[in-house]
């Protein structure tokens, strides 16, 4: 195993230039008209999948959850089918560094900031103390194995990873400087992270909101270094699973 320590360390050295920006904002791979039909198409597909879903099952029981997040990423796979018509496969070998890096930064990062946060807004009486991350976790960590439970799983981990990066960082993230007529690089991150978290209020308490905004930095770094939503897709679903598998 040792001679392959010096390939970590190269793919390590790869994924710290995350950090310098010189390279220009990522190029959108489609018109702006369809990347702007992709996205508002993705937001409504899943909002009628979940609606759909939600007719399914005992209310805030992981039969319904199953449902509501199974049919939310269905509904949205049309969108990853002609996302995918545009862009170019991935070099996975030139990625692994920048995952790694990405992951291995950002997601200690992330959970360090949202449990402060969350023991100040408790504080504050913003928050109950005893209340955890996101809901799906919750409905996680008291249910019993069973197909529903599997089928939860699997949308939280590889279903949101590949829609919401292709969403947010394959189509909103590089939209920005057109939309807006010149976003900075970190301007276009910081819009992009916070519109981003703003999606997820009403499913996350305020301090995971805060720790989803630096998530999306680096997963927005990720997709700007790289050149393609591969990267942060990754990271991404490994974020997710280190949630769930913490709360198993």
């Amino acid at each position: 195993m040792l001679p392959r320590v010096p390939h970590l360390c190269q793919w390590w050295k790869r994924g710290a230039v995350i950090f310098n920006l010189s390279k220009k904002m990522p190029t959108l791979p489609m018109p702006l008209w369809v990347a702007v039909l992709l996205f508002f198409g993705s937001l409504l597909l899943g909002s009628l999948g979940a609606l759909f879903g939600m007719s399914h099952g005992e209310p805030a029981s992981i039969e319904q959850l199953a449902w509501i997040s199974g049919g939310a990423i269905c509904a949205q796979l049309p969108v990853v089918f002609v996302y995918m018509l545009f862009v170019q496969p991935p070099n996975i070998r030139n990625n692994i560094g920048l995952i790694v890096f990405t992951f291995a930064i950002f997601t200690p990062l992330a959970l360090a900031i949202s449990s402060v946060a969350h023991v100040l807004f408790s504080s504050i009486g913003w928050e109950d103390p005893n209340e955890m991350g996101h809901e799906t976790l919750t409905l996680i960590q008291s249910a019993e194995f069973s197909t529903y439970l599997v089928v939860v799983v699997l949308a939280a981990t590889i279903g949101a990873g590949v829609i919401e990066e292709i969403v947010f960082r394959g189509l909103l993230f590089p939209s920005m400087p057109e939309i807006d007529g010149g976003s900075s690089v970190w301007g276009a991150i910081f819009v992009t992270s916070v519109i981003f978290s703003a999606m997820h209020i009403g499913s996350v308490p305020p301090s995971a909101l805060i720790g989803l905004v630096v998530l999306s930095i680096g997963l927005c770094l990720a997709r700007a270094k790289s050149g393609g939503v591969f990267a942060p897709i990754v990271v991404h679903i490994l974020f997710n699973a280190f949630n769930i598998a913490f709360v198993l």
